[in-house]
């Protein structure tokens, strides 16, 4: 939503999604510091608060053509190193993340070949143990089995499992032979533009 021509905020954790950049694409990092092995990585990242102004729209302009102009080879595809699993262990974590008051699912199952293993079809999503919204309350009070405190603070024993030599992949891509006919009937096999118009499929 926040990538249309209308929009004009975005929300989230923002120092999430620059982090991501930073990590993904070269062309848009700024320096970086050597951190404590257990900080957070992105607190390695030397970043500057920039003014409005002309400067600004110039350097929109520029981040724009910079955009347009790259190429694959403009891309970190494996920023953690070719055994993610290893090399970054908390990325193995499978349970719920907290930020501030807001606590998600998270799965690294679902995306096995980010890590580098062969996907698999991962099991069913995580569903919160009670959700219920107060009358007086705009937003719903969601409950996880389990203290998130106690499962983030014992990582290993909430770690995905798996078989690290026999499931690395031999090519990017690579899936279980069953894999795909289960994605094609839970996901968008396109994904269009819907002011395009009367494009054929």
């Amino acid at each position: 939503m926040a990538t249309r021509v209308g929009s004009k905020s975005i929300c989230g954790c923002l120092t999430l999604l620059q982090a991501w950049i930073y990590e993904y694409f070269p062309l848009f990092r700024p320096s970086q510091i050597l951190h404590a092995p257990y900080a957070p990585r992105a607190s390695s990242w030397v970043c500057h608060r920039f003014v409005g102004g002309d400067d600004a729209r110039q350097r929109l302009v520029r981040y724009r053509q910079m955009l347009d102009e790259m190429s694959g080879e403009d891309v970190s595809w494996t920023p953690y190193g070719r055994d993610a699993g290893t090399e970054v262990l908390r990325s193995l974590y499978t349970g719920v993340i907290r930020f501030a008051d807001v606590a998600e699912g998270y799965d690294p199952a679902r995306c096995r070949r980010q890590f580098g293993y062969r996907q698999t079809i991962p099991r069913t999503m995580m569903v919160p143990k009670d959700v219920y919204r107060p009358a007086s309350c705009s937003t719903y009070i969601v409950f996880w089995e389990g203290s998130m405190d106690q499962l983030w603070g014992n990582l290993p024993s909430h770690f995905l499992h798996i078989a690290i030599d026999s499931d690395l992949c031999e090519y990017p891509s690579e899936a279980d032979e069953d894999y795909m006919d289960w994605y094609q009937t839970r996901s968008h096999p396109r994904i269009i533009n819907p002011d395009s118009g009367g494009v054929s499929l």
